[in-house]
């Protein structure tokens, strides 16, 4: 039999040091608060005394290890004691409950540390995924090595890209055309000799809605819309001119833009000039009378108040016009001197009226085209023309869009 003292602070101490020295079969035969000197003897302090055995002449082990295969299901081991260690074993089971305790509170330090660990690994496990996940991020975000012709070719097509951009075209396309390009052509070496080829590569995109698109000879009544200033009386008047000369249909003029100061006297001036009626519709309920009037008029062109379109009323009370006319056409006119991003959100608020062609303005005030093919691309729609300066009937082309990219490759800039 192997017997140990110990001075403890707690029972939990205790049970740790005697498992440690002794093994898990130790029993602890007696404890008791004892006063020791501290701080050379100038403090005293509490402590436990705890005097424990091991060993298997220990008449309590042979209780213990009965207690142990009773909690397995085993048949327990009859305790074999004789008068001499009655005493002893009574002693000892005096403190079998406190060992039981300070065993219990001993597994809970244990179970207490084993969840510990288990966090720090949780925690170190989340720490390394992430570390993963960034190397891979990482990884991808890296460039890869480039050929001499690979960095030429990525430099080509970033150069096409800031070029399309400061045109006027989204990204997405202009990102799709220049790939198109250097897919279709791969030996060309420079920005000069990849805008020809860029036209062309747009204009096949486009296919037919390339190509002009005046307004059809069926169509009867047509609408033209647009943003304020944008030159929409002016427009309307040199399509007129253009039709009159041509001496085939009977034209007649008709306005409903009554807010504008003077718009009714400058279309009818228009009018005076060319020898063509004009009647005056102030209101939706107006524009049916206004209609009678031109019945005897092969084409009527309807001139609208330019409004803002951002506003959602402006775009009901549209639509309620539009409904009351029921053109044949509507026509939208924007000015190639707004910027790229106004024209596209005008062009995306008006698609809901039921816009057919699309005119643009202002042409000679402007070096950048790139945004007439890319409203085309974007809401599917032709062009019916555009106009370069005010004077009337001259100032309006009825052109391809090949002719306006002709700009990129030094053409004419008025068309």
């Amino acid at each position: 039999m192997i017997v140990r003292r110990y001075v403890v602070k707690d029972m939990p101490e205790a049970v740790v040091s005697i498992r440690k020295e002794l093994g898990k079969d130790a029993v602890i035969l007696s404890t008791k608060k004892i006063r020791v000197r501290k701080w050379l003897g100038l403090r005293w302090q509490t402590r436990i005394e705890v005097t424990a055995a091991a060993g298997s002449d220990i008449p309590l082990a042979q209780q213990v290890v009965m207690d142990r295969r009773n909690a397995t299901g085993t048949d327990p081991v009859p305790p074999v004691q004789d008068e001499n260690t009655r005493g002893l074993a009574s002693d000892g089971m005096a403190f079998a409950a406190s060992m039981r305790q300070a065993a219990a509170a001993y597994q809970s330090i244990e179970n207490k540390r084993e969840y510990q660990n288990v966090e720090r690994s949780m925690d170190l496990s989340l720490v390394l995924q992430e570390l993963a996940a960034l190397k891979t991020l990482l990884a991808e975000r890296r460039e890869p090595e480039l050929t001499a012709s690979d960095t030429e070719g990525r430099t080509l097509e970033v150069s096409m890209q800031a070029y399309l951009e400061e045109e006027g075209i989204q990204r997405q396309h202009g990102k799709r055309w220049s790939q198109m390009v250097l897919n279709a052509y791969p030996h060309v070496s420079s920005l000069a000799e990849a805008l020809p080829l860029l036209a062309r590569v747009i204009i096949s995109d486009l296919a037919e809605l390339s190509q002009p698109a005046p307004i059809r000879k069926e169509s009867r009544v047509v609408a033209f819309i647009g943003p304020t200033g944008v030159g929409k009386t002016t427009t309307i008047a040199k399509i007129a001119a253009l039709h009159v000369l041509a001496g085939q249909r009977r034209v007649g003029l008709l306005t409903t833009d009554t807010f504008r100061i003077a718009a009714v006297q400058q279309l009818q001036t228009y009018a005076e000039i060319l020898n063509v009626p004009l009647a005056v519709a102030d209101g939706d309920d107006e524009v049916s009378e206004a209609l009678a009037e031109l019945e005897a008029c092969d084409l009527i062109l309807v001139d609208t108040a330019g409004r803002n379109f951002r506003k959602h009323e402006v775009i009901e009370s549209t639509r309620r016009l539009l409904r009351s006319i029921e053109p044949d056409e509507v026509v939208l006119v924007l000015a190639l001197t707004s910027k790229a991003s106004d024209c596209r959100r005008v062009a995306e608020l008006c698609k809901p009226l039921g816009v057919d062609k699309l005119v643009f303005t202002k042409l000679d005030e402007t070096q950048s085209v790139g945004v007439i093919p890319d409203l085309v691309a974007t809401f599917e729609t032709p062009v019916a023309c555009v106009t370069t300066g005010q004077n009337v009937p001259d100032d309006i082309d009825i052109i391809s869009i090949e002719q306006l990219l002709s700009r990129w490759q030094g053409g004419e800039e008025d068309g």
